[in-house]
């Protein structure tokens, strides 16, 4: 499934969650205390529960996350630095600046998920020879590859472009 650069979906991370213990065999029981209406724990065992949701920007206002910091500049408003007023045709630049970034960043992303597919299958309990074998026969890392090339090239030929006309 494609999802366009300027989506939130684009660039989803890794969810936090924790896992929750079992209770002990020292917990009270007694009406609402039971597995059952413990939202943390089932009969199977622990569950994993969201961790709760933390502020979203820092106190500078500036969220941490690069991915986020992109997607802030793909949907926000934001004004050109000082020093590139008055630079000809700057606002069509940065926004084609911004958009290799997103795109590096998305490929960069999806290369990320090989690895850590790669890496769960390795540290597999189950590790047989038909996974490794579709791991590596899975082809688009390659293609993944050759977009982070196109845009780190088109990036730095924009940067480029950018240096040369300004004062």
């Amino acid at each position: 499934m494609s999802v366009p650069a300027t989506h939130p979906d684009a660039f989803l991370g890794p969810e936090s969650v924790d896992v929750v213990p079992p209770p002990t065999n020292g917990s009270k029981s007694g009406p609402g205390n039971s597995p059952r209406n413990d939202p943390g724990t089932s009969p199977e065992g622990p569950r994993l529960k969201a961790v709760p949701d933390a502020p979203e920007r820092r106190g500078s206002g500036r969220r941490a996350r690069a991915r986020d910091r992109l997607m802030d500049r793909a949907n926000e408003l934001h004004a050109p630095h000082p020093r590139l007023r008055g630079v000809a045709n700057v606002e069509n630049l940065l926004m084609f600046v911004d958009d290799d970034l997103r795109e590096t960043a998305l490929a960069i992303h999806r290369i990320e998920q090989f690895l850590l597919r790669t890496l769960g299958l390795l540290e597999a309990q189950d590790l047989r020879r038909e996974h490794v074998l579709e791991v590596a026969g899975d082809t688009s890392v390659l293609d993944h590859v050759d977009q982070l090339n196109e845009t780190l090239e088109s990036l730095r030929r924009r940067l480029a472009r950018l240096a040369a006309r300004m004062k």
